[in-house]
């Protein structure tokens, strides 16, 4: 009677010693402590922001780029304090010295950013970024006369948006007109009744409306001036320019006394060549040449206020590989003189 009391209290506290001991969650899974999930916590985050940076340079290195305008030589198409996107895809980006395939070709009316050929800096990514508008592609012959741009003999329109300088004759209206048609920031007396006005071509029409006001017509340099300083020995003017060939790869030009001073900066400069002239030949890299075969190809640019921009007709073609793309959208817009943001610029795209 007793034995089977004892064997069944015996039994109990062994069975229950067993079940704690075989218990997975007893032996194998150790609470994890705060600062452990904080650790991993930290790096979660800390995987999430490298991707985000790494996905963020990508994009600027190979998609788009933001350059904010600093001069006035793009207005009105984009004034100072403009934020401007800028697409790499266009023309391709460039990576470590080499350009991906891009969409085209800049084209003609592109607003494009480069980095400034004249620039001392060697490697061509570190040289200022400058912003103008293509007006010659490669191969073209461009010629300006009085003011109007032409490609052969075809005349090219101005930019709608461009500024440039008139004269106007007659008696010259009250400051608050003037600020009325946005034209009253540069006003120069050049002759007895007789002022020149930096303003649009719709501005330059409204003013001629004005009672007072005799006549407004383009003001224009005479040619021969010195105005424009590329090529420097031929002397021409912002007005009155060349005609010059806009260089491209695989063109051969002859190497004269004319052509000399177009060729020979292009060669030292870009194509990485050494010219001379001597009295009695031409040469390249040392050796007698009566011609010379472009190795890339260039664009002839002009700023849309073009009295008031340092552009091709002063410094020369941009190469290819100083184009870093084609200006896009306004994304954000700052006036500094009022301190305030333009609202009704941020999303205009900029337009041909």
């Amino acid at each position: 009677m007793v034995a089977p009391e004892e064997t069944t209290g015996a039994a109990a506290p062994l069975g229950k010693a067993m079940t704690e001991a075989s218990s997975p969650a007893a032996t194998t899974t150790p609470t994890p402590t705060v600062a452990l999930r904080q650790r991993r916590r930290v790096w979660s985050w800390l995987r999430v922001v490298f991707a985000a940076v790494t996905f963020a340079l990508a994009l600027r290195i190979v998609a788009f780029e933001a350059y904010r305008i600093p001069s006035t030589s793009m207005e009105d198409t984009l004034l100072i304090g403009d934020f401007v996107l800028v697409s790499k895809v266009h023309y391709g980006a460039r990576v470590l010295g080499a350009r991906l395939p891009g969409l085209s070709a800049p084209a003609r009316g592109d607003v494009i950013v480069f980095n400034y050929p004249p620039s001392p800096e060697a490697e061509i990514a570190r040289r200022l970024p400058y912003i103008k508008r293509v007006v010659g592609l490669p191969g073209d012959t461009l010629t300006i006369r009085d003011k109007q741009v032409q490609i052969g003999a075809t005349a090219l329109g101005g930019p709608v948006s461009g500024r440039s300088l008139w004269e106007v004759r007659g008696r010259l209206p009250l400051r608050e007109t003037l600020d009325s048609l946005g034209i009253s920031r540069r006003v120069q007396q050049i002759g007895q009744g007789a002022w020149a006005v930096s303003s649009t071509t719709l501005q330059a029409a409204a003013l001629a409306r004005v009672p007072g006001v005799e006549s407004v017509d383009p003001y224009v340099r005479p040619g021969g001036d010195g105005s424009a300083s590329f090529p420097l020995a031929q002397r021409y003017s912002l007005d009155n320019y060349g005609p010059v060939v806009v260089p491209r790869r695989g063109l051969e030009v002859a190497l004269t006394d004319d052509t000399w001073p177009v060729v020979r900066p292009v060669i030292e400069r870009f194509e990485g060549r050494t010219a001379e002239r001597t009295a009695g030949a031409f040469l390249i890299d040392g050796q007698p040449a009566e011609s010379y075969t472009f190795g890339q190809d260039y664009f002839f640019v002009l700023g849309d206020s073009r009295d008031d921009s340092a552009d091709s007709r002063t410094w020369g073609f941009v190469p290819f590989d100083h184009v870093i793309g084609k200006a896009v959208v306004v994304y954000f817009s700052w006036d500094a003189a009022s301190s305030s943001a333009r609202w009704e610029r941020t999303g205009k795209t900029v337009s041909p």
